[in-house]
């Protein structure tokens, strides 16, 4: 996607853009390869640090990095800059996905996690704190999962003899639904259970909103989307700007 996201922004014309997930830097990197750019990075994750530095050194004058998440746009305190695009990739990185302390795999064992950074709670206290009843709606309404309510009853008589790592999850997940070769059984609860503990539905509407406000006149807003939720909330934004 990166060399279709840049032929939509047009960097090469200069200007200020704002990568709100800086992840590895990818966007950055390549925006900062054009003459007359300047990038202002953010990312939730702390340990996107390490990899901006990296760029700083490179670019000192044409690169800043804030450990901000996204619905912080409106922190930055711009004064002249004509912001020409930013962008929002609201997918996880391959290294975050492998990264064991996340515990955003089910393929991985360890604490539930699954915090990106600048968080309120873990998965952790989700599964073994909420109840049934609000378990049962966060695997429906933000996973979709068919068997929210089994899943829900299952894991709370579990948590009754020890507290529930990720494996345990996955176990759970497994014995409370039929298998389905096509995707993995816990694929929907770990969905759901990554954008609660994120909040990534009230930051990606809040994002919107201040990204549409600090961008300069005929700049551009991309947004690339990896699920269905996403896809909804971006479609509805970009339709109500364009009849305003």
């Amino acid at each position: 996607l990166l060399s279709e996201l840049i032929s939509i922004i047009s960097p090469q014309h200069g200007g200020t853009f704002i990568d709100c997930t800086f992840g590895q830097g990818g966007y950055t990197k390549k925006i900062l390869s054009f003459k007359n750019t300047q990038v202002i990075g953010l990312d939730r994750d702390i340990k996107s640090k390490k990899q901006a530095d990296k760029i700083s050194e490179k670019f000192q004058d044409r690169f800043i990095f804030k450990n901000k998440k996204f619905s912080q746009l409106n922190d930055l305190k711009l004064k002249n800059e004509n912001i020409r695009g930013i962008i929002f990739d609201l997918g996880y990185s391959y290294n975050q996905i492998k990264d064991p302390s996340k515990g955003l795999s089910f393929y991985t064992s360890g604490d539930l996690n699954m915090k990106m950074g600048i968080n309120d709670f873990s998965a952790k206290d989700v599964i073994n704190k909420l109840d049934s009843l609000q378990l049962r709606k966060i695997f429906k309404f933000f996973g979709d999962e068919y068997q929210a309510k089994k899943i829900a009853t299952n894991i709370i008589n579990q948590r009754k003899i020890k507290t529930i790592d990720t494996k345990n999850l996955v176990e759970i997940i497994e014995k409370s639904k039929k298998k389905n070769f096509k995707t993995h059984s816990a694929t929907k609860v770990f969905q759901a259970l990554r954008i609660f503990v994120n909040k990534e539905i009230s930051e990606l509407i809040n994002g919107l909103i201040a990204a549409s406000k600090i961008l300069g006149e005929n700049g551009v807003l991309a947004v690339v989307t990896f699920h269905s939720i996403e896809d909804k909330i971006v479609k509805y934004f970009f339709k109500s700007l364009s009849e305003n």
